[in-house]
């Protein structure tokens, strides 16, 4: 592991995002793991109560967020492997290029990552993505999800957040988003 001097001073290991790798291991664990209860336990298309607001309904979603596509005859199952594969290898590279102490950086990419890869997981090996959380409110149900669109959705808003509020903090403490030198 080569060590590099950032401008603050410090040392910081080039290589410190596997640290952060470990929390994308959970998130894709805990993803397939509740998919794979999901499939075992619910029918197809039949909600199960949980509370109000709440059902357990299995879906498969063949397109992307939102079933965007999801009814386009197949082709899309090959283009959102690769886009999402694309988009898996610049987040890690961004992770591995990130200081593993700036953690407003690093846990929304670790979440990205870790959502990434479980939906491309489904998305390869099915070729369609298991979801089966349903919140609904009345008659308006949001589309289904999983647990990696969760880590997905939080690693957004949490990203979008820090280059709104914190990024410019630490280009001027003369560390540009938190990466490292080099």
């Amino acid at each position: 592991m080569e060590a590099v001097k950032a401008d603050s001073g410090s040392e910081v290991s080039r290589w410190g995002g596997w640290v952060w790798l470990l929390l994308s291991a959970v998130i894709i664990l805990l993803d397939q793991w509740t998919k794979g209860i999901a499939v075992a336990s619910l029918q197809y298309q039949v909600s199960v109560p949980v509370v109000p607001g709440l059902n357990w309904t299995l879906v498969h979603n063949q397109g992307g967020a939102f079933s965007f596509l999801s009814d386009h005859g197949g082709w899309q199952r090959w283009f959102f492997l690769v886009v999402s594969s694309s988009v898996t290898v610049v987040l890690i590279e961004w992770l591995r290029r990130t200081a593993r102490h700036h953690w407003l950086l690093c846990l929304p990419l670790a979440l990205l990552i870790g959502g990434a890869i479980g939906n491309l997981i489904d998305r390869a090996r099915l070729g369609y993505v298991i979801d089966f959380v349903d919140v609904y409110y009345g008659q308006w149900h949001w589309p289904a999800f999983n647990v990696a669109d969760s880590g997905i959705t939080v690693g957004i808003v949490m990203l979008i957040a820090y280059e709104l509020f914190w990024a410019r903090k630490f280009d001027k403490g003369g560390e540009a988003h938190g990466r490292t030198a080099g």
